[in-house]
């Protein structure tokens, strides 16, 4: 863009005093890597005796919230100007995009800022609230090649000087610029019905997905040694992971699960619980074998840099191999589940064949990376499986098919999902098309933090040994709130009181900083 305005110089030439004002005509900053914009408005800055004065100076970013700056910058001290400013934004969109080449942030995300900057430039504090607003979905990539975003070395690491050279010396700068110091105090908040994800390559095969809600405080002192403090608590989410020949693993994480920070920003504790569901062909005593949805736990504790990680097994479809599992140790089940992960088998006295469980583990692999990549808007995923179906006609072999597919619309307010299955047997070929929609759920969200919903579902199953396969239908509305006791259930109305309190003591709070108070030196020449 252009700036354009008009000064006059005063006073001398170590001191200048600068009096006029200045606009930007088309000012904005582009970010694409960080799918981000700031646009600069018309509004004319004045100068007064080197005083650079800021009224509800208005930035916009991706939507038409403004940030509102109000302050003063004092530049009589060029090397070291003193900072005095207000900064205030509600529901601003710092997020508007979509993945392109290289993108490092994208999606869209919204945000409440309210923050103040005060000082001089060498000795600068920082106060900062922010909240990431229900409706935010930002995706943050991590880029495959490192080494093309920050340099592996610094040029200026060793420098070599002979200090009896005089003709390389100079003056000392009349501007030059007094060392940099910095004290930031930033409280960051994420509000319920806000989705955090993490693509851990580019193309977003594997990626975590996360819909948490905490606060975490931010400090930083003039030393450079950033703290941060707060608990995140995961309401909902999963993880996706293509190992190398290997069945894609698919976790749910469990609502609860947490990560809290004591300190050390890079080494937070771990408190997730995951499960993961599949399917493995398990021998009955009789010799033919039936397909078993397992239950795969994943327990990780302890912190980042010493993680303390466990599995667990279950099933709920055979009461023999849920016995079975009971009898054996936490070290036993845990080495049946890694069998799972790995080969796609139940050892037992009765499994099945390694060899085959493995072969449709690469198959489901190959197939799930070729969707990922080929199939761009949905989450799709698929299933393959073999086993021997016996009976008094004989013996036979099974193949059954299986898949799984959601999207969201509408900016996540609507989610669909789809399921089903198909088998070669015989009995399933009667029942191919109840076979082949058995799961459907439709979710439509009321309020935009997703703490009330509604669900229409159809699922069809197994409840267990005893009822054998079984089909749900129905309705459901879902409502979420943090109670203290269980009569404040449906008190909405002084919930609605306490949060226009709330608003009314910030107003008053925001008024009240808005009285600046101007540097000594402004004062004294007053």
């Amino acid at each position: 863009g252009y700036l354009n305005g008009e000064l006059n110089m005063t006073g001398s030439f170590d001191k200048p005093i600068l009096t006029g004002e200045v606009s930007a005509e088309n000012g904005a900053i582009y970010v694409p890597v960080f799918g981000s914009k700031i646009l600069f408005p018309n509004t004319v800055i004045p100068v007064d005796s080197s005083i650079v004065r800021f009224d509800k100076y208005a930035l916009r970013s991706c939507n038409d919230k403004p940030l509102n700056i109000n302050g003063l910058i004092d530049i009589r001290n060029m090397t070291n100007p003193y900072v005095e400013l207000n900064l205030q934004g509600k529901g601003v969109q710092f997020v508007d995009s979509k993945q392109i080449r290289k993108s490092q942030l994208f999606g869209r995300g919204y945000a409440d800022l309210n923050a103040k900057v005060k000082g001089k430039t060498s000795a600068l504090y920082v106060d900062a609230n922010v909240s990431l607003l229900s409706g935010s979905n930002i995706t943050y990539v991590l880029q495959e090649d490192v080494s093309e975003i920050v340099p592996a070395t610094n040029p200026d690491m060793v420098k070599f000087v002979h200090f009896e050279d005089s003709v390389s010396e100079y003056p000392d700068s009349l501007l030059q610029a007094e060392p940099f110091g910095i004290n930031i105090n930033a409280s960051i908040t994420l509000q319920q019905g806000n989705i955090i994800n993490a693509y851990l390559s580019p193309d977003g095969k594997n990626r975590v997905q996360v819909q948490s809600t905490g606060t975490l405080n931010y400090a930083q002192g003039f030393s450079g040694d950033p703290r941060v403090t707060g608990r995140l608590t995961v309401e909902n989410g999963y993880v996706k992971y293509s190992p190398p020949l290997i069945k894609e693993v698919d976790f749910k994480i469990n609502e609860g699960s947490y990560i809290a920070f004591t300190g050390n920003m890079l080494n937070p504790t771990l408190g997730f619980s995951a499960v993961e569901k599949y399917k493995a062909s398990v021998s009955s005593d009789g010799g033919a074998s039936h397909l078993v949805d397992f239950l795969i736990t994943c327990n990780v504790g302890g912190t980042l840099s010493q993680m303390d990680v466990g599995f667990d097994l279950a099933t709920n479809d055979d009461l023999t191999i849920q016995n079975e599992l009971q009898s054996m140790t936490p070290q036993q089940r845990s080495a049946q589940a890694m069998n799972l992960m790995l080969y796609g088998s139940y050892s037992s006295a009765n499994s099945s064949s390694m060899s085959n469980n493995a072969l449709y583990s690469f198959l489901n692999s190959q197939i799930n990376s070729w969707a990922a990549s080929a199939i761009k808007g949905v989450d799709l995923s698929f299933g393959i499986n073999q086993y021997d179906n016996g009976s008094g006609k004989g013996n036979s072999t099974v193949t059954s098919y299986s898949y799984n597919l959601s999207k969201s619309l509408f900016n996540d307010r609507f989610k669909i999902v789809v399921g089903g299955n198909y088998s070669t047997d015989a009995s399933a070929e009667d029942n191919f098309s109840d076979n082949l929609i058995s799961d459907i759920s439709i979710e439509y969200l009321l309020n935009s933090s997703g703490s009330m919903y509604a669900r229409l579902f159809r699922h069809t199953g197994f409840e267990s040994i005893l009822e054998g396969e079984i089909t749900q239908t129905g309705v459901g509305f879902v409502i979420k709130r943090k109670l203290s006791t269980l009569k404040h259930i449906f008190k909405f109305r002084k919930s609605r009181r306490a949060a226009a309190r709330r608003l009314a003591q910030q107003q008053a709070d925001s008024i009240k900083n808005a009285s600046l108070n101007l540097p000594d030196t402004i004062i004294q020449n007053k």
